[in-house]
Parts: C-alpha cells; structure tokens; sequence
C-alpha cells in the first residue's frame, strides 16, 4: 500500500517559514493566490496553481453564479424578516456580496476539484478558509496555523482610499484605511453649517442628486443658478466638499447639502437603537430555514451552505444593523422635502437601493445618469445589470449619446424611458487647450485586475496584466519617450509602482486627480483593454492605443470582436496586444497617415457616443425643469 501523500494548500495568509514540508515524491504544493504563488516561485519552490484545477466554463460559472445568488432576498419566504422601512436588507449588499461570492464559490470548486484529483485519502495541509472548505470534503485534513483573514467577508472594510493633500505644486497621494476615509470625512460634513439656503424658492422643482463626485460635475454646480430648480445634495459614501474649491463651488451654486449634521435628530437615534434588537432577532429567523439556503447556495449541484453560512450570517447582521442608520436618515431626508425627480448613477449601490425602495412608496420619479463607458455588447448585460448601469428599477436613464441609446433599446429597455441629452462630466474639456508637441509625453491609463471578476482573480490574467504593463513602460522608455503613468482610482484595483519605478525611476506615477489634464498635453494616450477616458481623449483629440488583455472581456477573444465595446470596433482606437504594441507605437509617431487616420474615426464615433458635447449642463438642466414624468 503506497503513502499519503502530503498535500499542502497554500494562501498569502500563511507564514511559509513555519511550515515543515519535505521535497520528496510524497509533498505537493498547491497556491490559491498570487502572493503565494509569487513568493514560491522566488524562493524556487515547485509548485501549481488552484486556478489550473478550473476550467474555462467552469470559471465562467462561477461568475454567472453569483450573479444568480446575490438576487437570495427575493425569495418570498424570506420577506417577513428581511424587510425593514420597506426597505429590503438584504438587497443592499449586493454589490460587495457578488465579490465575496466570486472569491468564496472560485475557492470552493478549487478544494472540490483538488479532493476529486487526488482524493480523500490524502493528508492535506492548509488553513483559514481553505481549512473549513477542506474540512467539508475530508477528514485528512491539518491545520497549519491559527491564521484567519476575514477580509474576504468584508471586502470593503480592507480597502484603502488614495487621497492628495496639499496644494497644486507641493502635494503629497496617500492611501488611508476606511475608518479613518468616514472620519475625514464626517468632519467635511460640519462645514454645511456655514451654507446659507435662505432664498429657496420651494415653489420650484426638488432635485435630489445622490454619490456624485463634486468635482466631476463642476458645470453643472456653475449652471445651477441660472435655473428655477432647487438641488439637494446627498452623499453618505464620499464626502460633498474636501477642499476650498469644492466648497465654493457648492456654496456658489445654492445647492442644499443633506448629511448626518442636517438629518440626525433624537426620534432617529431611538428608532436605530430600539429597531437594532428587533433586526437581530429577525436575522436571526430569516436563517431558520436551513432547507432554503442549503439549496440555493450551491454551484454546479455541490452545496456550499456548511462552511459558508458561519460567516455570510456574521457579515449580513453587520451589514443590516449599519444599514438601520442609512435607512432611518433617507426616510427622513424624503419626509423633509417634497422631491420632483431623484438623480443617480447606478442601482446597485446600498444608499442607491433605499433610495429607489422608498422612493417608489412615495411615487418620485428616478433618473438612473450614465456615468461611465458601459460595454453595450449583448454580451455584457448581465455584467451591466448587476453592475448597476442599466435602468432595471429607475424610471427613467439620462444617457451620453447615441450608441447607449441604441444599445438600451436592443437590450428591452422601453423608448420613452431612454432620454439622450449628453453629460455634464465632459463639459470643460472645452475649455481645455489640448497641446500636441515632439516634447508631449506618452500617457499609459492603467488598470485592472479587481477582486469581483472571476477571470482577473486567475494568476495567468495578473501575470498578463503585469507583463503587459511592464512591458509598454520598456518599450515607451527604450523610444526614448517620458512616461506618465495614471492609475486608476479604484482603491481594489492593482498598484503597478514598484514595478515601474524598477523600469526607470523617472517614470511619472500619479494616482490621483483628473486625467484630462494629463491627455490634453500627452503625443499618445495608452489604455490597458478599455477606459471611459477615451472618450476625454477623442474630445481632445489624441490617439488612443489600447493593449489588449481581455481581463474584463472573457468571451471576446473571438475574431468577429463580439464581447466588445463599439469604441473598440469603430477603429476609433489602434487596437493590439503586447506582440504586437512596438509595431503599432512605432507607427504612431512615424506614419502620420495611420495617426490621422485613428484621429478622424475618433472625431466620427464621438459624435455616436456624446449629444450636445460641451454643453451638457444646460441641456441636463432644460431638459430637468421642463420634464413632466408621463410613465
């Protein structure tokens, strides 16, 4: 009778100097994640990777599935102790509870697959998570070390906020913790007290606009007085006004800003308290029927509910008790101003969902405004619905252009719910000299890959995408060509510093801050698959070169390009991968027919994507104070 052999399953959560495994026939090494594979692969040690033990379709599934699972609050049986204010709690974790899903169902099938390969009989190795799964599927099974990240289960708790202090020529980028992010930021807050709304005409429309970036929307705060229209302003997740700039911009536009200075008061604090202790308890019951969830959290047929439930029922009470807070201070905001129209910019945000409950109850109108690029491939729908981009539960989508006009309507989305009158975001691009000089910088626009998709969790994607990036920076420099380097300002997205600045110190990183003042004087714009800032870049009218990686694009490697967004199949952008990029860079700079060409199907398909560009304020505003909702 042959052994057991030694299996061990390893994470970044473990200290691999404890571990005591032996380089024989016997021992095998398993990674379940970049640093871990990353670490032994510097150390020399012989190991695979969990991703090679899923196929294709099975990554796929996964995805899909838990898309699937986080609709789990609307089973009806569920609706008596899930409700609160008429307010469904468990639809407000949505968005975070697809990303833990994703990790969580990727590391569940990983174990499954492992135990079907080598079976039961083995001694496996390995800890926290990967512990409990693996307990779930065999007795053979040794806790390595006393180690637990519970960071999977509270995604956003771990993510670090970039912030910039300082002035325009002496400032500093940080990263900060999100504690300290909702400190700053509840002191910015007290600042609305020194906003005077004593000429409000209440006889106009009420406008409430709700998580929109102050800046972005600069014209649109400049535009306000010039019409009979009443904004209330209402962030709960990013602050309204940080900086002298955004506080004169509010202050001048006679915006009312909304926060918890202005809504608080000791019926609210009551009602949290007493309503915290009959929340739990209904929690509590929700999770009474096991024969429900021991079912539905599956994937491919296998159950995941044992290991699982200890963690989602510890992470959904805290989210729901949080969220008593949220929902007392909208009911209260509501209740405090009679509203003609809601505005906002995606549907799967918590504040977002109890917004559009209660918003219903009380029959106010609501304006879902595109914000973004959206990939109006009908590949893409189930991405975009559960991504919050598309007008499931608002009334009505204000959106840029033609293309998401055409797309909204293809997807099923009715015609008088689709109204296309531009943006304000791009608005002061016209004010912007783009400059194109020999002397011009190249500008890279980096990204990817998040923690919510399951093909950028693989270790062959962040390879690709650490390989690409690097290897754009090797040959931009070699050109003999300055590099700037933006990041994208997603705390969860990846931060390429270190490797760049091992490439060429002079390598310019910012990491916060906004990107057309860096694409007006750039010769070049580079984006990493696609970026809404290519839209800031045809409006400018710089090339755009997008390096392939496909990381949010799974099923759009086909040669017909289906998958993909229009602007990267409108030969709008010079599009290549990593072979294939010194060829098409060398041509950008020396076939001035190429570029000009690129140039020219940009102006066209700018057109397609962006109505009454440059002058989305106003139109946005005329539109507002004329529209009578007829649905």
């Amino acid at each position: 009778m042959n052994p057991s052999k030694n299996i061990f399953l390893l994470d970044s959560q473990i200290n691999f100097s404890e571990i005591n495994w032996s380089n024989n026939r016997d021992s095998q090494i398993i990674t379940f994640d970049f640093d871990s594979h990353d670490a032994l692969n510097k150390k020399s040690v012989s190991h695979l990777i969990s991703d090679t033990f899923l196929s294709k379709n099975e990554l796929l599934d996964i995805q899909k599935n838990a898309y699937l699972l986080s609709d789990w609050y609307k089973e009806e049986t569920l609706e008596e102790n899930i409700v609160y204010e008429n307010v469904n709690l468990g639809s407000l974790i949505q968005a975070e509870f697809i990303n833990i899903l994703v990790n969580y169902s990727k590391r569940f099938l990983e174990c499954l697959n492992i135990i079907r390969k080598f079976g039961v009989d083995e001694n496996y190795h390995c800890s926290g998570l990967t512990y409990e799964i693996m307990k779930h599927f065999s007795v053979k099974v040794e806790k390595i070390n006393d180690s637990y990240d519970d960071s999977l289960f509270f995604p956003l708790d771990s993510l670090k906020i970039k912030i910039k202090l300082g002035i325009k020529n002496h400032s500093t980028e940080l990263e900060i913790s999100q504690n300290f992010f909702k400190k700053l930021k509840k002191l910015t807050e007290k600042s609305s007290i020194f906003l005077s709304n004593k000429n409000i005409d209440f006889t106009q429309k009420n406008i409430l606009i709700s998580e929109f970036n102050t800046l972005s929307y600069e014209s649109l705060f400049s535009k306000i007085p010039e019409f009979k229209l009443n904004f209330i302003f209402f962030n709960r997740r990013q602050p309204t006004m940080w900086n002298t700039k955004t506080f004169s911009m509010i202050k001048k536009s006679g915006v009312i800003v909304e926060n918890d200075y202005t809504l608080m008061n000791s019926e609210i604090k009551k009602n949290i308290k007493n309503d915290k202790k009959n929340i739990e308890i209904k929690i509590n019951n929700i999770f009474k029927n096991a024969n429900f969830f021991d079912s539905f959290f599956s994937i491919n047929g296998n159950s995941f509910w044992t290991p699982f439930s200890s963690h989602f029922i510890t992470y959904f009470k805290k989210r729901a008790l949080e969220f008593i807070k949220e929902i007392q201070l909208t009911k209260e905001l509501l209740n405090k101003f009679h509203f003609s129209f809601i505005l906002l910019h995606s549907e799967v945000g918590p504040n977002e969902k109890i917004l559009l409950q209660l918003a219903k109850l009380k029959k106010i109108p609501t304006f879902l405004l595109q914000h973004g690029l959206i990939n109006d491939s009908v590949d893409a729908y189930d991405h975009n619905v559960y991504h919050g981009v598309v007008p499931i539960e608002s009334d009505h989508a204000i959106v840029w252009g033609k293309v998401n006009e055409d797309y909204f309507r293809h997807i099923g989305i009715p015609e008088e719910k689709i109204h296309t009158i531009g943006t304000p975001i791009f608005d002061n691009l016209k004010d912007l000299n783009s400059i194109d000089s020999e002397e011009g910088y190249v500008l890279l626009a980096t990204s990817g890959p998040t923690t919510a998709v399951t093909f950028d969790l693989t270790i062959e994607t962040i390879e690709k995408n650490i390989e690409t990036i690097k290897k754009i920076a090797e040959i931009v420099v070699s050109h003999n060509k300055k590099l700037i380097v933006k990041l994208h300002p997603s705390p969860e997205e990846y931060d390429p510093s270190k490797i760049l600045r091992k490439i060429n110190p002079e390598i310019e990183i910012i990491k916060t801050g906004n990107i057309a003042e860096l694409i007006k004087k750039c010769i070049l714009f580079i984006v990493i698959d696609v970026s809404s800032a290519i839209i800031d870049a045809h409006l400018l009218r710089k090339p755009v070169l997008s390096v392939a990686v496909w990381r949010t694009f799974p099923t759009a490697v086909n040669t017909d390009k289906s998958g993909l967004p229009t602007v990267l199949k409108n030969d709008s952008c010079a599009v290549t991968d990593i072979l294939s990029f010194e060829k098409i860079f060398y041509q950008m700079f020396n076939d001035d027919e190429f570029r000009n060409t690129i140039i020219k199907n940009a102006n066209k398909s700018i057109q397609k994507y962006i109505s009454f560009p440059y002058d989305g304020a106003t139109t946005l505003l005329t539109f507002l104070e004329k529209f009578e909702n007829k649905l």
